[in-house]
């Protein structure tokens, strides 16, 4: 059963192209955004995490860290995060272990999916694109990490 809006987050372990990251590292220290996207160097894909590089200082500000996952391995994460100057990490989940926590799995990898978690390890947003040529605006998440801190 994927987990739900009010529910504890799964924690996981996932390779980055910055080493091995664990989500309860971030547990009474910051939100965090949990970003599922598609795949590396597609064209959405690649404007979706350019807007989160070049908003990730307001994210910062709104308390949050930003955790990019996809299915793609570590090689292409590389690249793709340099390619961008991403100040972010960008996880690899190859067997979907940590889409299917978050409801998110796919018959090609991630849905595009933005999943927030407060402080406490709290979900306390979700939204799963219905279609992946869609992408959530940053603003529209930063309004809810704002709210967070209130």
């Amino acid at each position: 059963m994927p987990v739900e809006v009010g529910q504890k987050a799964p924690d996981f372990t996932l390779p980055s192209d910055r080493g091995d990251i664990t989500l309860s590292r971030y547990a009474g220290k910051t939100n965090v955004v949990l970003a599922f996207y598609p795949g590396d160097f597609s064209p959405l894909c690649t404007s979706e995490m350019q807007c989160f590089a070049d908003d990730w200082t307001k994210f910062r500000e709104a308390g949050a860290e930003i955790l990019g996952i996809s299915t793609d391995p570590i090689e292409k994460h590389l690249a793709f995060s340099k390619k961008l100057g991403l100040q972010f990490p960008l996880l690899s989940d190859r067997n979907q272990e940590v889409c299917k926590k978050y409801g998110v799995a796919s018959l090609f990898g991630s849905k595009r999916a933005y999943c927030i978690i407060d402080i406490q390890g709290i979900v306390r947003y979700m939204h799963i694109e219905f279609l992946p040529i869609f992408k959530r605006e940053d603003n529209e998440l930063l309004v809810v990490l704002r709210g967070l801190k209130a």
